[in-house]
Protein backbone atom coordinates (compact mmCIF):
# COMPACT_ATOMS: atom_id res chain seq x y z
CA UNK A 1 0.00 0.00 0.00
CA UNK A 2 2.72 2.41 -1.04
CA UNK A 3 1.71 6.02 -0.55
CA UNK A 4 -1.80 5.02 0.44
CA UNK A 5 -2.68 3.07 -2.71
CA UNK A 6 -5.18 0.27 -2.46
CA UNK A 7 -3.87 -3.28 -2.31
CA UNK A 8 -6.98 -5.40 -1.89
CA UNK A 9 -8.83 -3.33 0.70
CA UNK A 10 -12.10 -1.81 -0.47
CA UNK A 11 -12.36 0.59 2.46
CA UNK A 12 -9.44 2.73 3.54
CA UNK A 13 -8.72 6.24 4.81
CA UNK A 14 -5.39 8.01 4.37
CA UNK A 15 -3.81 10.71 6.52
CA UNK A 16 -0.71 12.79 5.83
CA UNK A 17 1.92 13.07 8.56
CA UNK A 18 3.68 16.42 8.45
CA UNK A 19 6.78 17.44 10.38
CA UNK A 20 8.55 14.07 10.48
CA UNK A 21 9.75 13.60 6.88
CA UNK A 22 12.47 16.13 6.04
CA UNK A 23 14.17 17.00 2.79
CA UNK A 24 17.40 18.86 2.15
CA UNK A 25 19.98 19.19 4.88
CA UNK A 26 17.88 18.22 7.91
CA UNK A 27 18.32 14.89 9.70
CA UNK A 28 15.65 12.35 8.83
CA UNK A 29 14.79 8.70 9.19
CA UNK A 30 12.95 6.23 6.99
CA UNK A 31 11.91 2.61 7.11
CA UNK A 32 13.46 0.25 4.59
CA UNK A 33 9.91 -0.56 3.45
CA UNK A 34 6.33 0.36 4.32
CA UNK A 35 5.50 -0.71 7.87
CA UNK A 36 2.35 -2.73 8.50
CA UNK A 37 0.50 -3.72 11.65
CA UNK A 38 -2.63 -5.88 11.81
CA UNK A 39 -5.08 -4.61 14.42
CA UNK A 40 -7.17 -7.08 16.36
CA UNK A 41 -10.56 -6.40 17.93
CA UNK A 42 -11.02 -2.84 16.67
CA UNK A 43 -14.48 -1.81 15.53
CA UNK A 44 -13.21 -0.11 12.36
CA UNK A 45 -9.51 -0.84 11.73
CA UNK A 46 -8.23 -4.03 10.16
CA UNK A 47 -4.66 -2.95 9.39
CA UNK A 48 -2.45 0.14 9.58
CA UNK A 49 0.21 0.91 6.97
CA UNK A 50 2.81 3.65 7.46
CA UNK A 51 4.73 4.68 4.33
CA UNK A 52 8.46 4.10 4.42
CA UNK A 53 9.20 7.85 4.50
CA UNK A 54 6.81 8.38 7.47
CA UNK A 55 4.67 10.79 5.45
CA UNK A 56 1.40 8.85 5.14
CA UNK A 57 -0.71 6.52 7.26
CA UNK A 58 -3.35 4.33 5.67
CA UNK A 59 -6.07 2.85 7.86
CA UNK A 60 -7.48 -0.24 6.16
CA UNK A 61 -11.01 -0.74 7.42
CA UNK A 62 -12.92 -3.99 7.72
CA UNK A 63 -14.50 -4.83 4.37
CA UNK A 64 -17.49 -6.25 6.22
CA UNK A 65 -18.57 -3.00 7.86
CA UNK A 66 -21.54 -1.20 6.35
CA UNK A 67 -21.00 2.55 6.23
CA UNK A 68 -23.63 5.19 5.65
CA UNK A 69 -23.01 8.88 5.01
CA UNK A 70 -23.59 10.06 8.56
CA UNK A 71 -21.00 7.61 9.92
CA UNK A 72 -18.09 8.96 7.90
CA UNK A 73 -17.43 11.86 10.26
CA UNK A 74 -17.58 9.53 13.26
CA UNK A 75 -15.07 7.13 11.70
CA UNK A 76 -12.63 9.83 10.61
CA UNK A 77 -12.78 11.54 14.00
CA UNK A 78 -12.04 8.19 15.63
CA UNK A 79 -9.10 7.60 13.30
CA UNK A 80 -7.72 11.10 13.92
CA UNK A 81 -7.74 10.39 17.66
CA UNK A 82 -6.09 7.03 17.03
CA UNK A 83 -3.39 8.63 14.88
CA UNK A 84 -2.86 11.45 17.37
CA UNK A 85 -2.26 8.77 19.97
CA UNK A 86 0.27 7.13 17.63
CA UNK A 87 2.10 10.44 17.22
CA UNK A 88 2.47 10.68 20.99
CA UNK A 89 3.95 7.18 20.93
CA UNK A 90 6.28 8.27 18.10
CA UNK A 91 7.60 10.99 20.42
CA UNK A 92 7.69 8.78 23.49
CA UNK A 93 9.66 6.00 21.75
CA UNK A 94 12.08 8.23 19.84
CA UNK A 95 15.45 6.85 20.99
CA UNK A 96 16.15 5.17 17.62
CA UNK A 97 15.60 8.44 15.74
CA UNK A 98 16.27 11.02 18.45
CA UNK A 99 18.53 13.17 16.23
CA UNK A 100 15.59 14.03 13.95
CA UNK A 101 13.49 17.18 14.36
CA UNK A 102 10.03 15.89 15.27
CA UNK A 103 7.10 18.28 14.80
CA UNK A 104 4.26 15.88 14.03
CA UNK A 105 0.94 17.17 12.75
CA UNK A 106 -1.72 15.21 10.89
CA UNK A 107 -4.02 15.99 7.97
CA UNK A 108 -6.76 14.00 6.31
CA UNK A 109 -5.70 13.07 2.78
CA UNK A 110 -8.17 10.64 1.19
CA UNK A 111 -11.26 8.56 1.88
CA UNK A 112 -12.05 5.47 -0.17
CA UNK A 113 -15.19 3.59 0.75
CA UNK A 114 -16.48 0.97 -1.65
CA UNK A 115 -20.17 1.77 -1.26
CA UNK A 116 -19.94 5.58 -1.14
CA UNK A 117 -18.81 7.71 -4.06
CA UNK A 118 -17.97 11.38 -4.58
CA UNK A 119 -16.89 12.12 -1.03
CA UNK A 120 -16.04 15.77 -0.47
CA UNK A 121 -13.73 15.87 2.53
CA UNK A 122 -14.78 19.33 3.66
CA UNK A 123 -18.42 18.26 3.77
CA UNK A 124 -17.70 15.85 6.57
CA UNK A 125 -14.50 16.70 8.35
CA UNK A 126 -13.05 19.55 10.34
CA UNK A 127 -9.57 18.42 11.31
CA UNK A 128 -7.36 19.81 14.06
CA UNK A 129 -3.68 19.85 13.19
CA UNK A 130 -2.18 18.58 16.27
CA UNK A 131 1.61 16.74 15.91
CA UNK A 132 21.72 16.05 7.33
CA UNK A 133 21.71 12.43 8.44
CA UNK A 134 19.22 10.05 6.92
CA UNK A 135 18.81 6.87 8.92
CA UNK A 136 17.17 3.82 7.38
CA UNK A 137 15.56 1.58 9.98
CA UNK A 138 14.98 -2.06 9.08
CA UNK A 139 12.53 -2.71 11.93
CA UNK A 140 9.65 -0.53 10.75
CA UNK A 141 6.98 -3.09 11.64
CA UNK A 142 8.35 -3.36 15.17
CA UNK A 143 8.43 0.43 15.58
CA UNK A 144 4.87 0.75 14.27
CA UNK A 145 3.76 -1.95 16.70
CA UNK A 146 5.16 0.13 19.57
CA UNK A 147 3.26 3.16 18.32
CA UNK A 148 0.05 1.13 18.19
CA UNK A 149 0.53 -0.65 21.53
CA UNK A 150 0.28 2.62 23.46
CA UNK A 151 -3.01 3.66 21.87
CA UNK A 152 -5.70 4.31 24.47
CA UNK A 153 -8.39 6.42 22.86
CA UNK A 154 -10.38 7.36 25.98
CA UNK A 155 -7.28 8.37 27.94
CA UNK A 156 -5.89 10.36 25.01
CA UNK A 157 -9.21 12.13 24.46
CA UNK A 158 -9.50 13.18 28.11
CA UNK A 159 -5.99 14.67 28.02
CA UNK A 160 -6.01 15.95 24.46
CA UNK A 161 -5.55 19.60 25.46
CA UNK A 162 -2.35 18.70 27.31
CA UNK A 163 -1.03 16.71 24.35
CA UNK A 164 -1.94 19.58 22.02
CA UNK A 165 0.25 21.89 24.10
CA UNK A 166 3.17 19.52 23.57
CA UNK A 167 2.50 19.35 19.82
CA UNK A 168 2.36 23.15 19.72
CA UNK A 169 5.62 23.57 21.64
CA UNK A 170 7.38 21.20 19.25
CA UNK A 171 6.53 23.47 16.31
CA UNK A 172 8.92 26.16 17.59
CA UNK A 173 11.75 27.12 15.25
CA UNK A 174 14.16 28.43 17.90
CA UNK A 175 15.49 25.31 19.58
CA UNK A 176 16.65 27.14 22.73
CA UNK A 177 13.27 28.76 23.30
CA UNK A 178 11.56 25.47 22.50
CA UNK A 179 13.63 23.55 25.04
CA UNK A 180 13.07 26.13 27.78
CA UNK A 181 9.31 26.21 27.12
CA UNK A 182 9.13 22.42 27.17
CA UNK A 183 11.03 22.24 30.45
CA UNK A 184 8.66 24.80 31.96
CA UNK A 185 5.72 22.71 30.76
CA UNK A 186 7.20 19.58 32.32
CA UNK A 187 7.62 21.47 35.59
CA UNK A 188 3.94 22.45 35.57
CA UNK A 189 2.89 18.84 34.89
CA UNK A 190 5.08 17.51 37.69
CA UNK A 191 3.51 20.04 40.06
CA UNK A 192 0.12 18.51 39.24
CA UNK A 193 1.38 14.95 39.63
CA UNK A 194 2.80 15.64 43.09
CA UNK A 195 -0.13 17.91 44.09
CA UNK A 196 2.36 20.58 45.13
CA UNK A 197 1.65 24.18 46.00
CA UNK A 198 4.34 25.50 43.69
CA UNK A 199 6.63 24.41 40.89
CA UNK A 200 10.22 23.44 41.62
CA UNK A 201 13.22 21.97 39.85
CA UNK A 202 13.69 19.53 42.72
CA UNK A 203 10.38 17.91 41.81
CA UNK A 204 11.43 17.67 38.16
CA UNK A 205 14.71 16.01 39.17
CA UNK A 206 12.80 13.47 41.26
CA UNK A 207 10.31 12.76 38.48
CA UNK A 208 12.97 12.37 35.78
CA UNK A 209 15.08 10.17 38.05
CA UNK A 210 12.13 7.89 38.77
CA UNK A 211 10.72 7.69 35.24
CA UNK A 212 13.37 8.12 32.53
CA UNK A 213 13.89 4.35 32.38
CA UNK A 214 10.28 3.97 31.16
CA UNK A 215 11.34 5.34 27.78
CA UNK A 216 14.85 3.88 27.72
CA UNK A 217 16.66 7.09 28.65
CA UNK A 218 19.81 6.77 30.73
CA UNK A 219 19.77 8.97 33.83
CA UNK A 220 22.81 11.25 34.07
CA UNK A 221 23.19 13.26 37.26
CA UNK A 222 25.63 16.01 38.17
CA UNK A 223 26.10 18.50 41.02
CA UNK A 224 23.13 20.85 41.17
CA UNK A 225 23.66 24.23 39.50
CA UNK A 226 20.46 25.80 40.82
CA UNK A 227 21.18 28.99 42.77
CA UNK A 228 20.92 28.27 46.49
CA UNK A 229 21.20 24.50 46.12
CA UNK A 230 22.98 22.52 48.81
CA UNK A 231 26.40 21.05 47.89
CA UNK A 232 24.99 17.53 48.22
CA UNK A 233 22.15 18.10 45.74
CA UNK A 234 22.26 16.63 42.25
CA UNK A 235 20.25 17.30 39.10
CA UNK A 236 19.34 15.29 36.03
CA UNK A 237 20.67 16.05 32.55
CA UNK A 238 17.53 17.92 31.44
CA UNK A 239 17.60 20.24 34.44
CA UNK A 240 21.35 20.74 34.07
CA UNK A 241 20.90 21.81 30.44
CA UNK A 242 18.03 24.10 31.38
CA UNK A 243 20.21 25.83 33.99
CA UNK A 244 23.15 26.17 31.61
CA UNK A 245 20.84 28.01 29.24
CA UNK A 246 19.20 30.06 31.97
CA UNK A 247 22.46 31.02 33.71
CA UNK A 248 25.03 31.41 30.91
CA UNK A 249 27.35 33.48 33.11
CA UNK A 250 27.83 30.46 35.38
CA UNK A 251 29.55 28.43 32.67
CA UNK A 252 32.53 29.18 30.48
CA UNK A 253 31.41 26.83 27.73
CA UNK A 254 28.99 27.34 24.88
CA UNK A 255 25.70 25.56 25.38
CA UNK A 256 24.72 23.32 22.49
CA UNK A 257 21.21 21.90 22.20
CA UNK A 258 20.49 19.13 19.73
CA UNK A 259 17.30 17.46 18.60
CA UNK A 260 18.26 14.52 20.80
CA UNK A 261 17.77 16.61 23.97
CA UNK A 262 14.44 17.99 22.73
CA UNK A 263 13.10 14.58 21.74
CA UNK A 264 14.14 12.94 25.00
CA UNK A 265 12.51 15.76 26.94
CA UNK A 266 9.35 15.24 24.85
CA UNK A 267 9.43 11.55 25.82
CA UNK A 268 9.51 12.49 29.51
CA UNK A 269 6.64 14.94 28.99
CA UNK A 270 4.59 12.15 27.40
CA UNK A 271 5.14 10.07 30.54
CA UNK A 272 4.12 12.99 32.74
CA UNK A 273 0.89 13.56 30.83
CA UNK A 274 0.12 9.85 31.16
CA UNK A 275 0.65 10.14 34.92
CA UNK A 276 -1.74 13.05 35.36
CA UNK A 277 -4.77 11.72 37.20
CA UNK A 278 -7.98 11.87 35.19
CA UNK A 279 -9.54 13.57 38.21
CA UNK A 280 -7.19 16.51 37.63
CA UNK A 281 -8.17 16.92 33.98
Amino acid sequence: MKGGKNMGNNNYIVFDILGVKHDGFMNSFIFDKDAECVINNDQFINKIVVSSDISKVTFCLHDSIEIVDNQISEIVNYLSLYLGNMMIALLKNSLQYSNVSLKPTIRLSAIHLAEINHIQLNDYIQMRDSLSIRSTLSNGNEILKKWVQDVEISNYTSKRDKYDILFLLLQGENIVQKYMAMYAYLMSLVKEIYSSQKESQKQVVKYVSDNCSRVGIELITSPCTRPGARPSEEEDQFTALRNKIGHPSDTNRDVNIGENAVNQLASIICCAIEDISLEMV
